[in-house]
C-alpha cells in the first residue's frame, strides 16, 4: 500500500503543523472515548451502539490520508501509529459485534446456556451447539476483517485516482458478497479473493476465484 503522505526530498526541515497536532490529539481522544462507550454497550450498560462516532473516526482518518501538505516526520509517525491503533480497535469492535449478532458473545453465551439448561437440553448437545455458534462467529469475523481491508485499499486507491470516495462500507461489502455468490456458483470454487487494481486511471476491484 502506497502512503499518501509526501515529504519534500529537497527540504531538510519539514514544517511542523500545529493544527495537525490538534487534529491528531482529537483523533486519539475520540478513539479512547469510543473504546469506553463500546465496552459499556457490550456489557449492556449502554442501550444503543455508537455507530455514528465510529463512522466519524473512520471519516477523519480518511480525510487525513487525503491531505497533500508536507508533514514533519514526527507527525507522520504519530499518524501511522494512530492508524495502526484504529485498525486494531476496529477489528476488536467488529469481533464483539459479530459475537453478539451470532449469540456467541460471553454475555450472550451465558444467557443462551442458562436458557438451554432450563429447557433440559443435555450438556453435550448444548456444548456442541455452542461450538458451532463459535465457529460461525469466528468465520464471519475473519470474512468481515478481510472485507474491511479490501474496502480501505479500494477507497485509498480511488482517492489517489481522483475518484469520489464518498462510498459506504456496507454498500461495497454487499456488492462484493453478491459477487462471491455468483462466482462460486459459476466457477465451482471454494473461495473468492479481491484485488484492487488501477485501469485507465480508475480504481477497480477485481475478483479472483480460488479453487
Amino acid at each position: 500500500m502506497v502512503s499518501c503522505w509526501h515529504g519534500s526530498t529537497m527540504a531538510r526541515k519539514q514544517r511542523h503543523d500545529k493544527a495537525l497536532d490538534n487534529e491528531l490529539d482529537n483523533l486519539e481522544s475520540a478513539m479512547n472515548r469510543l473504546k469506553v462507550v463500546y465496552d459499556k454497550y457490550f456489557m449492556g450498560i449502554e442501550r444503543f451502539e455508537p455507530m455514528k462516532d465510529r463512522d466519524a473516526i473512520r471519516n477523519t482518518i480518511r480525510e487525513l490520508i487525503r491531505e497533500k501538505t508536507v508533514q514533519s516526520s514526527a507527525q507522520r509517525f504519530r499518524f501511522q501509529s494512530l492508524r495502526a491503533r484504529w485498525t486494531s480497535l476496529d477489528n476488536y469492535l467488529t469481533r464483539n459485534l459479530v459475537m453478539i449478532e451470532r449469540g456467541t458473545h460471553p454475555k450472550m453465551k451465558f444467557r443462551a446456556n442458562l436458557a438451554e439448561r432450563r429447557r433440559g437440553v443435555p450438556a453435550d448437545v448444548a456444548a456442541a451447539a455452542a461450538a458451532v455458534r463459535q465457529d460461525r462467529a469466528e468465520r464471519h469475523s475473519r470474512e468481515d476483517q478481510a472485507m474491511r481491508k479490501i474496502y480501505d485499499r479500494y477507497v485509498e486507491a480511488r482517492s489517489k485516482c481522483g475518484q469520489n470516495t464518498n462510498i459506504g462500507y456496507d454498500a461495497v461489502a454487499e456488492t462484493l458478497k453478491k459477487q462471491v455468490r455468483v462466482i462460486k456458483g459459476r466457477y465451482q470454487c471454494d473461495s473468492v479473493k479481491f484485488r484492487v487494481t488501477v485501469e485507465d486511471g480508475k480504481a477497480k476491484l477485481k475478483a479472483i476465484p480460488v479453487r
